[in-house]
């Protein structure tokens, strides 16, 4: 017998995850909700249910995802609306993309597929299994579109269940490394600076990060960055497009955290950290865990220009280093117990040096594995993943 409020009265009538009678649908605003509450006790964190459920609310009103988030389900063919029991449920965003081969460019459009959740007492049937088959069968369907920029080559997802069970799927997992930095506090960053002899960095606001990371100017060098690549290797480059409504979604996700548990002072302001004689810049957010050790202040992006010589190698280095100073500065004030930044490049990972010759780079194998999978028989498994960093996920 199925009930209205989303739970069998019995258990023993749930069918097998290979059952005919399960289909994939587009959840109603409600059976949305009623997907929120049911894997809120594993995500919602240190918020209560209502501030969860208005926090996706929030999130999925941002410019981001307000036109191209879909929550699915998993349910039973022939239930009425209103009244399906869901078995399992996730959620696709569609964003702007880039492929690139040859040296040409096509925007096209690419998924991200996130809040992958089967209830607790619904596992062990293949749900989750039984979602991701259909939810290929749709993704791959969708890729066929005339329209280029309606194509959906390729889909990405972060995996925090490890690189096994989303590979069945094609979602193969790409590198995913990180350094940990711990925060400092004011008198410590200045003896920091001085001691490294390092140039102070200019901190960044939302239109200070607007201005030096997504105008037209850096749009087109990186573009040409894509172009230039896909030029050298036969293997296709691709990268979702860090525009700036990717940084807007993350700081909107850490301003409603500060509402609630920073009442008595003003919203995060600074959002970045920057350096404008060696045009080095980054963005960063606040990432607010269930508790205080896991509160991390996420670097987002990097921008800045390949050096040409070792000279300028050294320098652009030095301006890395100085901004991650500026950013551990920024953690400490925020009760971040550490700063992360994804997949460092050989650049940043001399600037790491600079500050902690032992500081050594972490290779993520459970939590945010970074996962690519292309729709159809598209490329292939070679592709090269351009700028796989923390702004790309949501």
């Amino acid at each position: 017998m199925i009930a209205a409020d989303n739970t069998y009265l019995d258990n023993a009538t749930l069918p097998s995850g290979e059952s005919p009678e399960l289909i994939l649908v587009q959840a109603t605003p409600e059976e949305r909700v009623a997907a929120i509450k049911l894997n809120s006790p594993a995500w919602k964190g240190p918020l209560d249910l209502d501030s969860y459920i208005a926090r996706e609310h929030h999130l999925a009103q941002q410019a981001l995802t307000k036109d191209g988030l879909t929550s699915w389900l998993l349910v039973v063919r022939g239930q009425p609306e209103g009244e399906r029991t869901i078995l399992s449920s996730c959620e696709t965003y569609k964003k702007k993309a880039i492929l690139a081969q040859n040296g040409k460019l096509e925007h096209v459009s690419a998924l991200t597929i996130g809040s992958v959740f089967c209830r607790p007492d619904f596992r062990g049937k293949g749900y989750a299994k039984r979602m991701m088959q259909e939810l290929v069968k749709k993704i791959d369907s969708w890729q066929t579109e005339p329209k280029a920029s309606n194509r959906i080559p390729f889909s990405v997802l972060y995996s925090d269940i490890g690189k096994k069970f989303y590979a069945q799927f094609g979602w193969f997992p790409y590198p995913s490394t990180h350094f940990n930095l711990t925060p400092l506090s004011k008198d410590e960053y200045d003896r920091a600076i001085v001691r490294g002899n390092l140039p102070k960095a200019r901190t960044l606001v939302a239109d200070d990060v607007h201005r030096f990371m997504c105008s037209n100017d850096v749009v087109h060098k990186e573009l040409e960055i894509l172009r230039t690549a896909s030029q050298k290797s036969a293997s296709a480059k691709i990268a979702v497009v860090p525009d700036f409504d990717h940084f807007k979604w993350h700081w909107a996700r850490e301003e409603y955290y500060a509402n609630i548990f920073f009442k008595d002072r003003a919203p995060p302001l600074i959002k970045g950290a920057g350096d404008e004689q060696s045009k080095v810049y980054c963005a960063w957010n606040r990432n607010f865990g269930e508790t205080s050790e896991e509160n991390t202040l996420y670097i987002l992006r990097w921008v800045y220009d390949e050096p040409t010589s070792p000279e300028e190698t050294e320098k652009t280095a030095k301006a890395m280093a100085a901004i991650i100073r500026r950013a551990q500065l920024e953690a400490h004030e925020w009760n971040m117990a550490k700063i992360q930044f994804w997949n460092p490049t050989p650049l940043l990972k001399r600037a790491v040096a600079i500050l902690d010759p032992t500081a050594q780079v972490i290779h993520r194998e459970k939590d945010s594995i970074a996962c690519l999978r292309w729709s159809g028989a598209e490329q292939g498994k070679d592709a090269e993943w351009i700028w796989n960093e923390k702004y790309a996920w949501c």
